[in-house]
C-alpha cells in the first residue's frame, strides 16, 4: 500500500512539473517579464495563482530553477557529444566545436534554445551566478579546445569572441521554432539546410577573424593604463 506521505509527494512532485513545464515554454514565447504568475498558474492548470509561491517560493525562484534545468540539459548534451568527438579520432577543429556548441541535432531543441535566449536577456545576472562551476565543465572543454585552435588570439580577444559567440548562435537557433503561427519567412528560411551551414560560417568567421590593429591598440592602451 502507498503511504499517504507517497502519494503527498507524488502529487507535489507532478504539480511543480506541470508548472515548472508551462512556465518554461511562456517565459520562451513571451520572455520572462511578460509572464505574470496568474498565466502560469491556469497555463498548468493550477486552481489559482498561489500556487506558483506555494511550490517555488515566488516566481524568481522558479525562474532559477527553470535556468537550473536548462543549464544541466545543455550541460549533459555538450558532455555526450564533447566525449563522442574527441573517442571518434576525427580532428577536432573549429568547426567541429561550433557544431557540438549549437545542438543541432534537430529541432527537438529549438524550445531550449529559445528559453535560454530569454533568460540571457531578462535575466542576465543569473547566467553568471548559476551556471559558473556548476553547469559548464563541457563548455569550459570546448573552449580549450577552441584556445588550441586558435593560438593566435590574446586570450582577452578569445574570451571576448566567446561572449559575442554564445548570444548570436542562441538567438538564432531560437528562431528556427515550430508551428503554424511561425512567420512564412522563418518556415522557408530554416528549411534550407544551407541556412544551418551558412550560420556555422558566421560564427567560424567570428572566432578566427584576426585581431584588427585598431583592437590590438586598444589592448595595448588597456595594458600601458594598468601599469602606470
Amino acid at each position: 500500500m502507498i503511504s499517504t506521505v507517497a502519494k503527498s509527494a507524488s502529487k507535489r512532485d507532478v504539480a511543480r512539473g506541470k508548472i515548472k513545464s508551462a512556465a518554461a515554454k511562456l517565459f520562451a514565447r513571451y520572455g520572462i517579464d511578460a509572464v505574470t504568475i496568474r498565466d502560469i498558474a491556469e497555463a498548468s492548470g493550477q486552481r489559482n495563482g498561489g500556487s506558483v509561491n506555494y511550490y517555488f517560493g515566488s516566481k524568481d525562484e522558479l525562474v532559477v530553477e527553470i535556468l537550473n534545468d536548462v543549464a544541466r540539459l545543455n550541460e549533459e548534451r555538450r558532455a555526450r557529444d564533447l566525449e563522442a568527438l574527441e573517442a571518434s579520432g576525427k580532428p577536432i577543429t573549429v568547426r567541429e566545436i561550433l557544431r557540438l556548441l549549437t545542438g543541432t541535432q534537430g529541432l527537438d531543441t529549438v524550445e531550449l534554445h529559445r528559453l535560454f535566449t530569454m533568460l540571457q536577456i531578462y535575466r542576465r545576472d543569473l547566467m553568471h551566478t548559476e551556471i559558473p562551476g556548476r553547469w559548464d565543465t563541457a563548455f569550459q572543454r570546448c573552449v580549450d579546445h577552441l584556445r588550441r585552435e586558435l593560438p593566435e588570439h590574446p586570450p582577452k580577444v578569445l574570451q571576448q569572441r566567446l561572449y559575442f559567440l554564445v548570444p548570436f548562435l542562441w538567438t538564432f537557433l531560437a528562431t528556427r521554432e515550430g508551428g503554424e503561427d511561425r512567420a512564412e519567412f522563418w518556415k522557408s528560411f530554416w528549411a534550407d539546410p544551407s541556412t544551418l551551414e551558412s550560420l556555422l560560417d558566421a560564427a567560424e568567421g567570428l572566432l578566427v577573424q584576426p585581431a584588427s590593429a585598431a583592437t590590438m591598440a586598444a589592448l595595448a592602451q588597456v595594458a600601458d593604463a594598468a601599469a602606470e
